[in-house]
């Protein structure tokens, strides 16, 4: 009796029986095909030697190649073309990508380097004098720099929030192909709302003013140093603009309201941030009624600037002068480790400074903000600074900026609004008033360090 397994396999014996002439057929076709193979790359190599001795069939040959020049050609910059949009998507996706500008791009563009002129180059403060600083004049294209006129707004709080931002350009190096960013004195970049553009004349409208600082490993700041101005000729490899921060995009999507006061921390060469927004909101330095249209509804903004010397300071005059303009929006106290007697400062420093005189109050010990120091500094101002025709003046400490002074200054009063802190100095400074920025460098991190201790909430503080 035969069981189910014997019938399977007759049948597996019959199918295979069957299926061999099939199978040596298919065995000689390919045998065939590799003989033909074999035999195909000699053919080639003597194709490719007759068809170098007549232009015409190597012309022929390679219209017909599959893999063409061509054909490269268009996939190159296919790829470059897309390149960008797809970093922009693998950002978006990771999260690692910096937040979208709010900014309305012209022939200067956010996402590419265009060449711009240098108009001119000189040291600042003293330009006969060589420092570590210079201030720099960069030319813009004509239809870039038209003022967005804050009359189309019917509510006076939607021109605040749109001049309650901070653009940056950034620079490349073309021989190392790397990039810094570098915030103008004055927005007059494409899509600006800012109060000093709409008091700018022609021609201040078509330059952007920077100061560079010169740092023995910073690749970009000793390029630009060494860059010679000439009007005619672009050599400087500019993108932008770039919001740095922008009211709208960064306090909760902008369902906050305007601060009542802005709080901004800056140390050495981020005060330019500062200084951009006070001229954002109240014009130029001598250019008088410029921002009353919205001096009304303006927040108040109070200026904290900490210096290692007092002649390292940058943009005292202009501070002095938009103080006394705006006394009762604007305070700038500024704090230096080392104050140098009157007597020791060169003509130029005194003329960038101010005069400098005694303050009316004595001094309290407190902490200073890096608690790895042991120096312990004054809670109340030493000097003040003042200038000719100018009842207002900036008090000087002789201190870091403690934890003792933000919590006096940042101590809310009874019935007061919401402040808001801005933070833009050296990563170490940064770190210690208020945590360090996340890993990628974009977003803001936890808020930490001394305004943590002092009781601030996340929403109140940004890191530029």
């Amino acid at each position: 009796m035969l069981t189910p397994t014997h019938i399977t396999l007759r049948l597996s014996s019959r199918a295979l029986r069957s299926s061999l002439p099939r199978i040596a057929a298919e065995k000689r076709a390919f045998a065939r095909a590799s003989r033909t193979l074999d035999t195909s790359y000699p053919r080639l190599q003597q194709n490719d030697s007759s068809s170098s001795s007549s232009g015409s069939s190597s012309s022929n040959k390679a219209s017909s190649s599959p893999i063409s020049i061509t054909n490269i050609l268009i996939a190159s910059a296919a790829i470059v073309s897309v390149t960008p949009y797809a970093l922009d998507l693998y950002g978006k996706i990771t999260g690692t990508s910096p937040p979208p500008s709010t900014s309305i791009p012209g022939k200067v563009e956010p996402y590419t380097h265009n060449p711009l002129p240098l108009i001119s180059s000189a040291y600042y403060p003293d330009p006969s004098t060589a420092s570590a600083h210079k201030f720099l004049q960069i030319g813009l294209p004509a239809s870039t720099s038209k003022p967005s006129l804050a009359s189309k707004f019917t509510n006076p709080e939607d021109d605040i929030r749109k001049k309650l931002r901070i653009r940056s350009i950034y620079i490349k190096e073309p021989s190392l192909v790397i990039e810094r960013a570098y915030t103008p004195l004055y927005d007059t970049l494409p899509g600006s709302y800012a109060a000093s553009l709409a008091s700018a004349s022609s021609s201040d409208r078509k330059l952007l003013d920077l100061i560079v600082k010169r740092y023995p490993d910073g690749e970009l700041g000793r390029m630009l140093h060494r860059a010679g101005p000439n009007p005619t000729v672009p050599q400087l490899e500019v993108r932008g603009p770039v919001d740095t921060w922008s009211f709208e995009r960064d306090s909760a999507h902008g369902v906050l309201p305007v601060p009542e006061r802005i709080v901004i921390v800056v140390g050495g060469t981020g005060v330019t941030p500062a200084y951009q927004l006070l001229t954002n909101l109240f014009g130029r330095p001598g250019a008088a009624g410029v921002g009353l249209g919205i001096k009304g509804n303006a927040p108040k903004v109070e200026v904290l600037y900490a210096t290692q010397d007092l002649e390292n300071a940058l943009l005292l005059p202009q501070l002095h002068e938009l103080a006394s303009t705006n006394g009762d929006k604007i305070s700038v106290k500024l704090f230096a480790e080392r104050l140098p007697g009157a007597t020791k400062l060169s003509k130029a420093d005194a003329a960038a400074l101010g005069q400098l005189v005694p303050a009316a109050t004595g001094g309290s010990r407190g902490e200073s903000w890096i608690p790895f120091f042991s120096k312990r500094s004054s809670r109340d101002p030493k000097l003040e600074l003042t200038a000719a025709q100018t009842a207002a003046k900036i008090p000087v400490y002789e201190s870091r900026i403690t934890q003792q002074h933000l919590s006096q200054i940042l101590t809310p009063a009874e019935g007061s609004g919401r402040t808001l802190v801005l933070i833009s100095g050296p990563d170490g400074m940064v770190d210690a008033l208020a945590g360090p920025k996340s890993r990628d460098g974009q977003s803001q991190g936890p808020l930490a360090g001394v305004l943590a201790r002092i009781g601030l909430k996340q929403e109140d503080v940004f890191k530029l």
